[in-house]
């Protein structure tokens, strides 16, 4: 995946016009939000706006959502909020981490089905790549070389999904490859993303990003 500029606002890259089932008239009036989630398991997070839940593995800490632009519902990373400043923390996740304490993160976020509607409706596998290639050039906006290692359908609940693992690697030396999962769902109403990313080295945060997609439950 060649990464390109994007001119259009931070809000407008990731509403992308996706629809699900029954979006077609999307633009006309409130889109529905997806179902209610189940009754809450121990120790997992909410995220109420998308509808889902999560359980976070040891070490993760949940975060508040980006307060600013907006893109995602809930947050959640590697990084303590209590050590952190909440003015300088950065939900996009600069790949530039303690090498002894790889940083991972995870975000959720719904599309916005009526912000560009399309002709016909972007099947999720364009959908999982529009909103990568947005979280891309958020990460890591220099030149770097963007690789799909994988694009597939899948499922998460029940619900079919499409997941986009994309491998990036800064044209800077001295910035680790990083690798960037994209996962759209399609809910039955509104579809929403799930944004994974860690050092490409990281091994074990990456089973922990995998870890916390199998989790979620509507």
């Amino acid at each position: 995946m060649r990464r390109a500029a994007l001119g259009a606002t931070l809000a407008a890259l990731i509403a992308v016009g996706a629809c699900g089932p029954g979006d077609d008239n999307a633009g006309d009036g409130e889109s529905a939000p997806p179902a209610a989630t189940r009754s809450a398991r121990p120790g997992e997070i909410r995220d109420e706006k998308a509808h889902v839940s999560y359980v976070l593995p040891q070490g993760w800490y949940a975060k508040p959502p980006d307060p600013y632009v907006g893109l995602y519902s809930s947050v959640a990373s590697t990084v303590d909020p209590k050590t952190s400043d909440p003015k300088t923390s950065d939900p996009t996740a600069k790949p530039t981490p303690d090498p002894n304490n790889p940083l991972g993160t995870f975000m959720v976020g719904v599309v916005d089905t009526k912000a560009y509607v399309t002709a016909r409706p972007r099947s999720m596998p364009e959908t999982a790549e529009t909103v990568g290639r947005a979280q891309l050039e958020l990460i890591y906006p220099a030149k770097a070389q963007d690789v799909v290692r994988s694009s597939e359908a899948t499922r998460l609940d029940g619900r079919n999904a499409w997941l986009m693992d994309i491998e990036s690697t800064p044209e800077d030396r001295n910035v680790a490859p990083f690798r960037l999962r994209v996962t759209v769902i399609d809910t039955g109403v509104v579809p929403i993303y799930m944004l994974s990313s860690a050092p490409s080295s990281a091994t074990e945060r990456l089973r922990d990003l995998e870890s916390i997609e199998r989790s979620i439950r509507f």
